[in-house]
């Protein structure tokens, strides 16, 4: 920008921010801070009052009730180095970027020179200029101009303007209160005259770009209640927790990985000192799942940061406390009481299962707890074994008859094969085999199935098992329904025991660990995904996964994989997918796994249970997405 140009900007708003005819004692610095930035440097137009000359730069009257006016000169250009270090602007990682004094603007003095308390009718000016190697996404402003003995902190009043737009950003900045701002150049702030429908556009892109945490000096506050647990998460400034917290660092401007540490656990003492949660009237302490130090660049909180050093200027903590529950609560109830001078208010969103609402805490409330009441009882999922109902099917090919008529048919038989040997005549041997084989057969009829003994046919080829296609098709289906179910449990020993119900022998634990590997979130800090849906895709019968017998380990394999030669087992194909989701602070990642894959279910102990498996493809893909809060979808907690 042209210096004329900045002058005459400077000018005008000299004259604009002052009314020299009549200006009361001010008893702390006011400065006005003209910011523009564009992709290459920030140029930042400094307007104070003269008597800053006296409250910052220690400035008097001479005796003669007149100040010095070679004196006042020289602090005027001793101020604007004042400036160029008191108001910092830091880059994205927190360092300051280095500022040149451009332009300074006197204020002209009278030849009789300027009274004592005078200096308030005069106003001065100063540009800084602070050059950018890359466009900047991110600027966090702090200004440090602390008067000694002031009654008052010194202010800045920031009009920041980004190159593109005309709807400046403003802010009052207090010293050592940083303030962060984000700039999109591709999408910059629409003019003031926009119509409704782009700037909803607008907000609605920025809100998806930012997802959702737009936000750089606010405390952020979900709350999420579900079967298991009350879990709150806090996403707050680390210079908000700096003003209440003692942090000890080499580097004041920083927060280095070594102190993290030490830093956790000053927060989480911090943490547990007050917001008490109550789940079905019983108090329950916090289990601090992550605390984590972010950088401006990240802006998926949902995502575990990597470790590394955090400004305290721009640096923000997120917080997860989990209240476990044993069932699902029928009622809860979060208070947020932990209000002092750097947390006043905090707006927060509770996601209760498929419920969404907004809750506002503030210091100036009487009542700053979020009650929460299930409108039905629920309760976990059991899992119930899905039965045979095949009685004592064996695969043998056999005759069934009761074992008396077994005995009469031997006598009868043997009673021929042996009459060489007797000496009884013919025809009480005829008449003997006759009634003992009678005997058999009017038994063997009026003997009730249920009763009768099986009996192995010698050299018979076994009976293949074949259920129809229907009915094995039920069975599978409440078995794979039952199989992702077992993971509705928290506690991985109630997801081993649930899976029991459908899985059998070593394959249950390998499948267990299986599934448990697959809706981990690698980016979440392994964290297990909630499965939220299972789409079958294809489901049909298939050949059984046979068991190499050729092998001399076959048997073992068998014995090991419990999968008899003997027992009812059908083959099923399946493929389908695994939707599960992990969510924080609004943001939805969501894991979707594609499978298909080939069973072996078989008849165990009186119940049906999957007991080999042959995956033949696996795979997956994550997404990100942020949780719609639509205003008409919201409803305010009273």
């Amino acid at each position: 920008m042209p210096n004329f140009l900045i002058a005459m900007i400077l000018t005008c708003t000299l004259v604009s921010h002052v009314n020299t005819e009549s200006l009361p004692a001010h008893p702390v610095s006011v400065v006005q801070a003209d910011v523009y930035v564009d992709q290459a440097r920030t140029t930042m137009k400094l307007t104070c009052f003269a008597e800053d000359l006296e409250l910052l730069q220690g400035v008097e009257a001479l005796e003669s009730g007149f100040y010095d006016s070679e004196e006042l000169l020289d602090a005027v250009k001793e101020h604007a180095q004042y400036l160029a270090r008191r108001i910092e602007i830091l880059d994205l990682s927190g360092e300051p970027i280095d500022a040149k004094v451009t332009q300074i603007i006197e204020f002209e003095i009278p030849d009789g020179g300027i009274k004592a308390g005078q200096l308030m009718q005069y106003l001065m000016g100063f540009v800084l200029e602070y050059e950018h190697s890359n466009p900047p996404e991110f600027l966090t402003f702090r200004q440090n101009m602390v008067a000694d003995g002031a009654l008052l902190p010194s202010e800045l009043k920031i009009l920041l303007k980004q190159a593109g737009s005309d709807t400046p950003y403003t802010h009052m900045m207090k010293p050592g209160v940083p303030q962060t701002f984000r700039f999109d150049w591709d999408s910059p702030l629409l003019a003031p005259d926009a119509a409704q429908e782009d700037w909803e556009s607008w907000f609605t892109d920025q809100r998806e770009k930012t997802l959702g945490i737009d936000s750089y000096s606010s405390t952020y506050s979900f709350i999420y209640i579900n079967n298991h647990e009350v879990r709150h998460e806090v996403l707050i400034p680390l210079a908000t927790l700096a003003a209440l917290i003692d942090f000890e660092r080499a580097d004041n401007r920083f927060l280095d990985v070594s102190e993290q540490a030490t830093a956790r656990k000053k927060i989480e003492a911090w943490f547990s000192s007050g917001n008490p949660v109550t789940i079905d009237q019983k108090q329950i302490a916090p289990t601090f799942d992550r605390i984590d130090f972010y950088g401006l660049d990240l802006k998926d909180f949902a995502i575990q940061a990597e470790a590394r050093k955090v400004s305290m200027a721009s640096g923000r903590v997120g917080v997860i406390m989990s209240h476990p529950t044993d069932q699902p609560p029928e009622k809860v109830a979060v208070m947020w009481d932990m209000f002092n001078h750097a947390i006043r208010s905090v707006d927060s969103v509770i996601f209760a299962y498929d419920e969404t609402l907004t809750k506002a805490f503030s210091k100036f409330l009487a009542d700053n707890t979020f009650t929460w009441q299930t409108k039905s009882k629920r309760e976990l999922p059991r899992l119930t074994p899905v039965a045979t109902q095949l009685g004592d099917w064996t695969p043998d090919v056999t005759f069934r008859t009761p074992w008396f008529s077994v005995v009469m048919g031997s006598i009868a038989f043997a009673v021929w094969i042996l009459k060489p040997l007797l000496t009884i005549s013919f025809t009480r041997l005829i008449a003997g085999s006759l009634i003992a084989l009678l005997t058999a057969i009017v038994f063997h009829w009026s003997t009730p199935l249920a009763n009768r003994a099986s009996i192995p046919i010698p050299f018979a080829s076994p009976r293949e098992f074949k259920l129809p296609d229907a009915e094995a098709q039920c069975i599978f289906e409440k078995l794979h329904t039952n199989l992702f179910q077992a993971f509705d449990f928290r506690e991985p020993s109630d997801v081993y025991d649930a899976l029991a119900n459908t899985v059998d022998g070593p394959l249950l634990r390998e499948l267990y660990l299986d599934i448990q590997r697959s809706l981990k979130m690698r980016e979440q800090g392994g964290a297990v995904a909630k499965i939220d849906h299972v789409e079958t895709i294809r489901s049909e019968p298939t050949d059984e996964i046979s068991i190499n017998r050729s092998n001399e380990n076959a048997r073992d394999e068998m014995i090991k994989n419990q999968t008899s030669f003997k027992r009812p087992t059908f083959g099923w194909q399946c493929e389908w997918n695994l939707s599960g989701t992990v969510e924080h602070w609004g943001h939805i990642h969501q894991r979707i796994n594609q499978y298909d894959a080939k069973f072996n279910v078989s008849a165990c102990d009186g119940n049906w249970k999957i007991t080999r498996l042959q995956m033949t493809d696996n795979q997956g893909t994550v997404k990100t997405s942020l949780r719609k809060l639509e205003t008409k979808d919201l409803r305010i907690n009273e």
